[in-house]
């Protein structure tokens, strides 16, 4: 429970700073953008309408769909949860590389409590904090979701996918937090972990090779298939549940078996 006390009380302002940025990104897109969007629609479709196509579907642009509140809100997703990534991952990373970054891992293991005991409780850490984000990201989802276009209940389970997307990366970053032997940037290294799933979705959306999606993290779990889309074949979303699981499962297991070298 300490040490639960102690990672909250370390990583609260960045809780609070990524909170207040997300809630300014989506005001402004929802109450900004979309609305300009939607009373503007033939003559913002006739300019994006003449950009590459390569282009559109690099940055998510579907111009078929963006006309309602899910479109949009699709659209907004592959950004959203760009941003979302990098603030689950920096979690990660700070409360389980910490101790490597400062060179005291090994006073930590001294302590009268268990590697699995330290390991669970610094997880629950950043579960909590993920949790918090998303009750916030959900409301100003379902808000705006009714407010546009009554799919309060869509909207619920569109925005869970936010959860599990961050813990997604969550998880991947304890493993790289646990696996790397020194972190010299945390915010350097989660901004790397987000923009290269970033990446590989947009190659996916470009090239369209069949297989690619099963390597897109930031598409594991896609909000397009609670808004009636095209998406039908779960098997992306399984993977990323058994990724998820598993990159956890390891991190845990090399937690508990690693040699630490005394500084």
């Amino acid at each position: 429970m300490n040490i639960i006390k102690f990672e909250i009380k370390r990583q609260w302002i960045t809780l609070c700073l990524w909170t207040i940025l997300f809630i300014a990104v989506m005001l402004a897109l929802f109450i900004g953008v979309y609305p300009l969007f939607r009373d503007s629609l033939k003559d913002i479709m006739n300019v994006i309408s003449s950009m590459p196509q390569e282009f559109l579907k690099a940055f998510s642009v579907n111009l078929n769909t963006m006309a309602d509140f899910s479109g949009f809100y699709e659209f907004s997703y592959a950004y959203l949860s760009l941003m979302g990534a990098i603030m689950s991952a920096s979690f990660g990373l700070a409360i389980f590389g910490r101790e490597k970054k400062v060179k005291c891992t090994d006073f930590l293991f001294t302590k009268p409590c268990s590697r699995q005991n330290i390991f669970v409780n610094k997880y629950v850490t950043g579960l909590i904090l993920i949790v918090v984000f998303n009750i916030f990201y959900a409301a100003i989802s379902c808000f705006y979701g009714m407010k546009y276009g009554n799919l309060f209940g869509t909207m619920i389970l569109a925005s869970s996918m936010m959860f599990l997307t961050q813990l997604f990366f969550y998880h991947a970053a304890i493993l790289v937090a646990i696996y790397l032997k020194k972190i010299r940037s945390v915010s350097n290294t989660a901004t790397l972990i987000g923009f290269a799933g970033f990446i590989i979705v947009a190659l996916n959306n470009i090239l369209e090779i069949d297989g690619l999606q099963y390597l897109s993290p930031l598409k594991y779990f896609d909000p397009i298939r609670f808004f009636g889309g095209v998406v039908t074949d779960w098997s992306v979303m399984i993977v990323g549940c058994v990724l998820l699981v598993l990159f956890i499962v390891m991190a845990f297991i090399l937690y508990i078996k690693q040699d630490v070298k005394a500084v």
